[in-house]
């Protein structure tokens, strides 16, 4: 699964949108960045696969030495 996501300087997830499989018709959502914040897709680990965008984006947070999502526990 991957993601679309934007995220402060801190690496926080502030929004996030699915992006559609190769052949899926779904409709590809892009959240903006606003400032000092980047735009990024990233994967998702498989472990988290199967939560919802809330989890993800609270449990998680975008690693800005590599743009990889790591747990937000690692970067307190």
């Amino acid at each position: 699964m991957r993601l679309r996501v934007v995220y402060d300087e801190d690496g926080r997830i502030v929004a996030a949108a699915a992006v559609p499989e190769r052949g899926d018709d779904s409709v590809l959502v892009t959240p903006l960045a606003g400032p000092r914040q980047v735009e990024a897709e990233v994967d998702v680990p498989d472990e988290m696969a199967d939560v919802g965008l809330d989890v993800i984006c609270t449990r998680m947070r975008v690693d800005p030495a590599n743009g990889r999502l790591t747990s937000a526990e690692a970067g307190r």
